[in-house]
């Protein structure tokens, strides 16, 4: 049915579908109008820019490859000179002789250190056991504690004080053990 309409149907030129209508013409117009725009103005920008990037990326490639053949000489030149030294022998006269100067000098310099370290201490010691209220070791007799003949006034005798002695121990163990 659908066929049989179409063959019928009116297309304007008596009914033969083969020759085009002015709708047909107007719209090839049309289509050859915009290809000749496209192919005027917009693909040769377009081309020109794709010609840039073919030719940049041509120059990076054989940069790279230059790259490559120049680093495969490299590595065969390191591995030609690590050969040659591997193959060469070590001179076992100069090294260990240096290592053992060089050992002996720096405990020669450590050894001269030491002593003017311990020199310098002991002079530091027997400056401070010449200062007054120092004994011969050097350990300062003056404490934060005053003497209990400053206090008392009178030389402490352990045998006449030891009431006074007992009570002041006393005391002083009562006060640290209520202050803590």
């Amino acid at each position: 049915m659908l066929f049989a309409s179409a063959a019928t149907g009116n297309s304007g030129n008596g009914g033969n579908f083969l020759i085009p209508n002015g709708t047909f013409v107007v719209e090839l117009v049309i289509f050859l109008v915009v290809l000749g725009i496209i192919a005027k103005w917009i693909l040769p920008p377009l081309q020109k820019v794709a010609e840039t990037r073919r030719v940049r990326i041509s120059t990076a490639l054989q940069n790279a490859e230059a790259t490559r053949a120049e680093s495969q000489s490299l590595l065969a030149e390191r591995d030609r000179v690590l050969i040659e030294a591997r193959a060469r022998p070590v001179s076992s006269s100069t090294t260990p002789i240096k290592a053992l100067t060089w050992h002996s000098n720096t405990a020669q310099r450590g050894q001269e250190e030491y002593e003017r370290l311990v020199g310098a201490s002991r002079d530091e010691m027997q400056m401070r056991a010449a200062e007054p209220g120092r004994s011969s070791s050097g350990v300062s007799t003056h404490s934060w504690w005053p003497r209990p003949s400053a206090v008392l006034g009178s030389r402490v005798d352990l045998t006449g004080n030891r009431a006074l002695i007992d009570e002041a121990i006393a005391t002083a163990t009562a006060t640290s053990a209520g202050g803590d």
